[in-house]
């Protein structure tokens, strides 16, 4: 009978940690909107080490990674939201042009195909930014080249965010509008941790400071 009541028992452990999927996800809210790069970061950083490995506090560990990444990934955020206003802009003009026109079809699905190559970028990026310290050239370079390379990964990742969105647009009043993106993260980081690890230096090569990291358990 007192293990029913154990707070550590299976129970109120995934109601912990649900809860912390919605006040992380509130928190993912609150700072997006302004900050699409490091709140973006934060959240991949949070669900992983908080969520998944149960190591420090919600709020602390998002706002850690928000402050840490902050430059880089505002940088980041900022190009996503030019480059993406751009494609619209441009997928707008390509479905109003006569698709009768050889030249309105090449134009079509090359805007398609960019579409497609900002979007599978944009899901290894923030994952990439709160593990790895780079260049945001060389993170950009990294990301293209692991979303051709993880096919599967990059697929999952493109389907998740479709249902997000459409969880947002169309469900409007349920709510998985709390948890959608705060889900999503959380199962898209089986896969994307996977990833991230083969190209993490081997851990008896780190300093036995860097061995202790808490992504190396």
């Amino acid at each position: 009978m007192n293990k029913i009541f154990d707070v550590d028992n299976k129970f109120f452990s995934t109601l912990s940690k649900v809860w912390d999927l919605i006040v992380l996800d509130l928190l993912w809210l609150l700072t997006v909107l302004i900050f699409i790069g490091p709140a973006c970061t934060g959240l991949y950083y949070a669900v992983v080490k908080n969520i998944r490995k149960s190591r420090g506090y919600t709020g602390g560990t998002f706002f850690h990674s928000f402050k840490t990444n902050f430059k880089q990934a505002a940088v980041i955020g900022i190009l996503q939201i030019i480059v993406g206003f751009g494609l619209f802009i441009c997928y707008t003009f390509a479905i109003n042009m006569n698709p009768d026109v050889y030249f309105g079809q090449i134009y079509y699905w090359a805007t398609v195909f960019l579409i497609l190559v900002f979007a599978m970028i944009s899901i290894y990026v923030y994952p990439v930014l709160s593990r790895f310290t780079m260049k945001t050239g060389a993170i950009l370079k990294l990301c293209l080249f692991m979303s051709v390379r993880h096919i599967g990964t990059t697929i999952l990742g493109v389907v998740g965010i479709a249902l997000v969105v459409f969880c947002w647009t169309m469900v409007v009043y349920s709510p998985l509008l709390l948890v959608a993106p705060a889900v999503y993260v959380f199962l898209l980081s089986f896969p994307m941790e996977k990833v991230l690890r083969r190209y993490m230096p081997k851990k008896e090569e780190q300093s036995e400071q860097e061995q202790e990291a808490w992504y190396y358990e």
